[in-house]
């Protein structure tokens, strides 16, 4: 696993509220201290919500997709942040990202590109959101 703290602060940055912005970074930026970031993903909700858009409970795959194709971002992979310790930290195939993440009820990021595109799964179905910054 690499922790990739540029893209991690970039998604803090890019998608949290200002207010939270230093603590979170802070959690990132030292891999001690990391797991109070993500623990906090099951129930996100320090989110700049104006960036997002509600992903319904159908074809999230292909909002997801059309999303990245629609602003040209590279879709092939993305980077993960989870609370799902089995994939948190890596670098996934988007396709099975998304088989493996939607649905799991575990609180997780997927980003794509340099965060310019990010896909949100909380813990509860109807938590599922995509943000471009």
């Amino acid at each position: 696993m690499t922790h990739n703290i540029d893209l991690e602060r970039n998604v803090i940055l890019k998608y949290v509220e200002e207010r939270k912005q230093d603590r979170y970074l802070q959690f990132v930026a030292s891999p001690k201290n990391r797991h109070k970031f993500i623990r906090e993903l099951a129930h996100f909700a320090d989110f700049k919500l104006n960036l997002f858009h509600v992903v319904g409970r159908n074809n999230e795959r292909s909002i997801i997709l059309s999303t990245l194709q629609k602003y040209s971002i590279p879709s092939k992979t993305c980077y993960v942040m989870s609370e799902n310790s089995e994939h948190d930290m890596k670098i996934l195939e988007s396709e099975i990202a998304m088989h493996e993440i939607i649905g799991s009820g575990m609180g997780t990021i997927l980003v794509f590109g340099n965060a310019e595109i990010i896909f949100y799964e909380g813990e509860s179905a109807k938590d599922r959101y995509i943000g471009k910054a």
